[in-house]
């Protein structure tokens, strides 16, 4: 099993071409290669079949073909960029926690892997002989300058994934260092031999004693102007017969292969060998634990199968194998054999392959390993660009969450003066996060820390409640424009004018809707109910007030006492508005305390102390908001009612226009018993003046109903724009109250209550320390990476 790590935009293209591995020549397959600028590596076609030869030498590789291998995407600028960014990020200590993404190659020992890997990267990976199978190793390769000396660096780094094999400690690898410019077969099997047997104490066979694989990880470094920028990372092989190691050994190493598979920034490229039984191929119980969008499937060995029904219809997720296929369906590939020519083109073989039947039934886009190239192209780089901010969030979190562990510790405060510059820290970190919860709410992840948004989700419910059940009564019409019922009522009049029909009486409010049913009718006739009641309760009150004046006149009055039935309930549901704007405060108050002094962080005291403090900001600040709250409504409800409010005029003119229309259009006709002149004037005066005791309850019920939703608006102004603002905002509120200012009044026995220091709190500090020190060279190598990389620098 192969890992890929290429940290790239672009998968498959480069801008000076070449791997930077020679061909097994005289030189040798781990030679570095000559320092002139433009030379170009070059691989072996047959490389497999040559490199399993390690006694290779000059005469024996005479007459092998070399050819220049085509452009390499990973040599990109991007890619040297990220690639460095990368490589240093696993080695700054911080790795175990960032999702780099990367392509492991899993499959079984004979499914074809190398063959792939050498297809998908134009590098021959070592294989044959177990060189590099029993312990992990990573090959990293970099391009430098032209005219710098290559070199050839190898050491032993600490595991990359949790130790499964449990063996004894022995720490003499991390001394072992090997340099050099020239690094031959030869040179590298002796390299491997003396690492086997004294540095990773390999002693294979089975039995108490032995010892067939190492947890670390050998790390290959190739330099020079003529290399190519990659990483590889080669771990063994599926084993699925102890038949050589011991029992344990087997399981260890398949959950070490695991391990690479879970980590959900990997993408696993699943290789099938389409020769062999599906059945019985351990690949797909591997990969049934992998989410199905981080697998690719690749059928190998395409151009040994004599039927290839089957392969074909798991291609098309199709046919009885339905059920294993891949979210973007399956790639088939030819393998290159031993037959195959020193001329042989696998591209033009693939095409030779694929483009007959039955494989011409597969999409042309999963055919072939130049379609793999280009899916896993773009594949790896949109998880590099999905997965980069995140890399740069979390290292930025952790730096963040770090360093205000270590500010929420402070130094040694043995003084006042110390312990005030203590207290005036962690009041300054808790101001800046509450500025940012009342006027930057996107900068904070803790939704309950936003007050900003849950004060304008509370303001809109409050609004919405005084809408719909801060009247008594429900009014006519309450949902429609005046205006627009005017412009309504006087289209229908004058077009039924215009073209002579009868006169007829028009409703109020044109219909526009079909009736309603269910619930939603019951609401309706609800509402008209209402609005009838608040109709019978103008014509009561009419009554009682008319008894003041002469007959026909409205004593103003009534208007003021139905406007204060009609408001009756505004203070109380203000009220709960300001409820529960006031929790959300103090459990944002609660969690932005608890997020600069921490109880765990060792703030337990100042922590409690200063909830204290919060909680009492918090009463004050309610009790004056409801003290306000109670006279703005007394004063809206009992004072004279007046308004400069232009809308005040218009609607209500639009009103009682509305009316008048409605009204000539059902005049009474001069006839029957209205024929009589006497008659026919006493039924018009009776229709149209404004003292007929029907006019004169329309009016008045607009007249409040104008007034009303006028002052509703402005009541609901007042109470979200200065009663809750001023709430929440004040600098003696439950937010702002606690601030240096506040601290200058305390007392130095207040203070030294207050910032007292723990015991343990000296042992934290130094770890502090040690790890914001690995997370600031994190966030530098990110931050320098993301500025450096055209197409990144906007993430």
């Amino acid at each position: 099993m192969a890992e890929v790590a290429f940290p790239s935009p672009g998968l498959f293209q480069s801008d000076h071409g070449g791997t930077g591995l020679e061909s097994p020549t005289s030189k040798g397959y781990w030679d570095a290669p000559s320092d002139r600028s433009d030379a170009e590596s070059v691989v072996d076609e047959h490389f497999d079949s040559v490199a399993s030869a390690p006694g290779l030498d000059d005469h024996q590789s005479q007459g092998i073909q070399d050819k220049a291998i085509s452009e390499n995407p990973f040599d990109s600028k991007d890619s040297k960029i990220l690639f460095d960014a990368i490589d240093r990020l696993q080695s700054c200590g911080v790795s175990q926690e960032l999702a780099i993404p990367q392509l492991i190659i899993a499959g079984g020992q004979s499914a074809g892997k190398s063959s792939l890997l050498q297809s998908l990267t134009d590098i021959p990976f070592p294989v044959g002989k177990g060189c590099c199978t029993r312990f992990a190793t990573r090959i990293v390769s970099r391009r430098t300058a032209p005219g710098t000396v290559s070199t050839v660096r190898i050491t032993i780094a600490e595991p990359e994934v949790p130790d499964r094999f449990g063996y004894p400690e022995d720490h003499s690898y991390r001394d072992y260092v090997y340099t050099t410019d020239r690094l031959g077969i030869d040179d590298f099997q002796r390299v491997m031999d003396e690492i086997s047997t004294q540095y990773m104490g390999i002693r294979r066979g089975k039995g108490k004693g032995m010892k067939n694989f190492a947890t670390q990880v050998l790390r290959i470094e190739l330099s020079g102007p003529s290399r190519s920028h990659f990483s590889i990372l080669d771990v063994p092989g599926l084993i699925s017969n102890a038949h050589a190691v011991n029992e344990y050994e087997m399981e260890a190493v398949n959950k070490m292969i695991d391990d690479y598979m879970r980590q959900p920034a990997n993408i696993v490229i699943c290789v099938a060998d389409a020769v062999t039984d599906l059945a019985r191929q351990e690949i797909f119980m591997k990969t049934a634990v992998v989410e199905k969008k981080r697998l690719v499937g690749v059928f190998t060995k395409c151009d040994m199968l004599h039927d290839a029904s089957e392969i074909v219809d798991i291609a098309n997720g199709t046919g009885e194998y339905a059920d294993k296929s891949m979210q973007d369906g399956w790639f088939v590939v030819r393998n290159r054999s031993a037959k195959d020519g020193d001329d042989f083109n696998l591209q033009e073989a693939e095409s030779q392959l694929f483009d007959q039947p039955p494989w011409n039934n597969i999409d042309p886009s999963r055919r072939g390993s130049q379609m793999l190239k280009k899916h896993l192209g773009n594949l790896l780089c949109a998880r590099i660009r999905d997965n980069f901010p995140t890399i740069r969030d979390t290292i930025s979190r952790l730096l963040s969450e770090a360093e205000g562990s270590r500010q929420s510790l402070g130094d040694p405060r043995p003084t006042h003066n110390l312990r005030q510059q203590y207290l005036r820290d962690v009041l300054q970190r808790y101001g800046e996060i509450a500025d940012k919860a009342l006027y930057y709410p996107g900068f904070l992840d803790d939704e309950m820390m936003r007050v900003r948004a849950m004060t304008r989700s509370a303001n809109e419910e409050f609004t919405q409640a005084m809408k719909d059940r801060g009247h008594a009564y429900n009014f006519q019409d309450a949902d429609v424009d005046p205006v627009k019922q005017l412009t309504d009522i006087m289209s229908h009049h004058y077009s039924s004018q215009s073209q002579a029909s009868p006169p007829t009486e028009q409703p109020v409010t044109p219909p526009s809707t079909p009736p309603k049913k269910g619930r939603e009718r019951q609401s309706h006739n609800i509402q008209e109910q209402s609005a009838t009641s608040f109709t019978q309760e103008v014509r009561s009150q009419l009554k009682i007030w008319q008894t003041t004046e002469l007959p026909g006149l409205v004593n103003t009055e009534v208007i003021k006492v139905l406007f204060m039935k009609q408001s009756e309930k505004w203070e109380h549901i203000a009220e709960e508005h300001i409820d529960r704007v006031g929790r959300h405060v103090e459990d944002a108050a609660d969690k932005i305390l608890r997020a600069v002094c921490s109880p765990s962080d060792g703030c337990e005291i100042i922590q409690k102390e200063l909830s204290a403090v919060i909680g009492q900001f918090q009463r004050q600040a309610k009790e004056k908001a409801l003290s306000e709250l109670k006279e703005h409504c007394r004063r809206e409800r009992q004072s004279h009612l007046q308004t400069t409010d232009i809308r005040f005029q218009q609607n209500l003119q639009a009103l009682r226009s509305s009316r008048l229309l409605n009204t000539l259009g059902s005049m009474p006709i001069r006839e029957g018993t209205l024929v009589e002149p006497a008659a026919h004037l006493h039924a018009l005066f009776r229709h149209i003046h404004h003292s007929a005791e029907d006019n004169m309850i329309n009016d008045v019920h607009d007249v409040v109903k104008v007034y009303y939703q006028i002052s509703l608006c402005n009541f609901i102004e007042h109470v979200t724009s200065n009663i809750t603002e001023n709430f929440i905002s004040h600098e003696t509120g439950p937010l702002r109250g606690l601030s240096t200012k506040w601290m200058f009044t305390l007392t130095e026995e207040e203070v030294q209550k207050l910032a007292r220091e723990d015991e343990h709190i000296v042992q934290q500090r130094t770890e502090l320390e040690g790890i914001i020190e690995k997370l600031r060279n994190a966030d530098d190598i990110v931050e320098t990476a993301r500025n450096q990389t055209s197409g990144l620098g906007d993430i």
